[in-house]
């Protein structure tokens, strides 16, 4: 029959999966001015059930049933960590290389290794090249952009058309932005730095313009602010708080069941 273990052992599943529930929303939280980060959620299932009873097993010779049965469970498990792409906090800067997707979609990065990266960051910058890079990384924004040295503005529209005011007055269209959607955003691997790379989970990118095939629209000299809600986040805080509490004083419990078996036995 069911043991003092058995609830030690569900226990113990219960605190590791409050553990890594609790890492998770620490991330969350930590990353609150993080430009594009997306928040994450734990989900967790149980585990498989020990029958003790079973259910719907006829009890007489007159097909009586055991509507009920006994099943107890063996503890619970993190199961996976979904990543929410829904839209950040616009964030006005005046900045004419700061670029904001509004709507869905990924800038491309390419990485030392000649892989490609997607990010929702579009903090740009020029290298000595006078082509658009990721700050920190230097990763250059693809398709590669490069300005023409006599640049003195730079104006990008809703559906990703670079242009160059090489002259007072005088503006040439000199790139055009791509962006990349993918069907499962979620199945996405996240390297550091506001960079993801594709997986099988994720799919093959679909790449094209802003604005078409329902990508999302470029905004100019915004910043896209992470989606992370601070108090949502501390209210789970306190509930898996809660939640420890009463998981470690089952685990005190059933240690004082064993000890007072143990003595019984002695």
């Amino acid at each position: 029959m069911v043991s003092v273990q058995n609830a030690l052992n569900i226990a113990r599943t219960g605190l590791q999966s409050q553990e890594a529930l609790l890492a998770i929303k620490t991330q969350n939280i930590a990353s609150q001015s993080v430009d594009g980060f997306k928040r994450q959620y734990l989900v967790m299932y149980d585990l498989p059930y020990v029958d003790y009873g079973s259910v719907g097993v006829n009890t007489s010779k007159n097909s009586t049933m055991d509507t009920t049965g006994i099943q107890i469970g063996t503890g619970v498990q993190s199961a996976a960590a979904y990543r929410i792409f829904s839209q950040g906090e616009a964030i006005q800067t005046g900045r004419s290389l700061d670029t904001m997707i509004d709507g869905d979609g990924f800038f491309m990065v390419i990485l030392p290794d000649n892989t490609y990266a997607y990010t929702r960051v579009g903090t740009f910058s020029r290298d000595a090249t006078n082509t658009l890079v990721m700050p920190k990384t230097g990763y250059t924004v693809q398709p590669g952009i490069t300005l023409p040295s006599t640049t003195l503005k730079v104006s990008i529209n809703q559906l990703g058309e670079v242009y160059a005011e090489t002259s007072p007055g005088v503006e040439t269209l000199v790139a055009q932005l791509q962006l990349a959607t993918f069907y499962n955003p979620s199945g996405l691997k996240a390297i550091g730095d506001g960079l993801f790379i594709q997986t099988p989970a994720s799919g093959q990118p679909d790449k094209g313009a802003p604005g078409t095939n329902l990508r999302g629209y470029i905004k100019q000299a915004y910043r896209e602010g992470s989606n992370v809600n601070a108090v949502e986040e501390m209210t789970d805080l306190i509930k898996i708080e809660k939640v420890y509490e009463m998981l470690t004083k089952a685990v005190k419990t059933g240690e004082s069941m064993m000890s007072a078996t143990n003595g019984m036995v002695r």
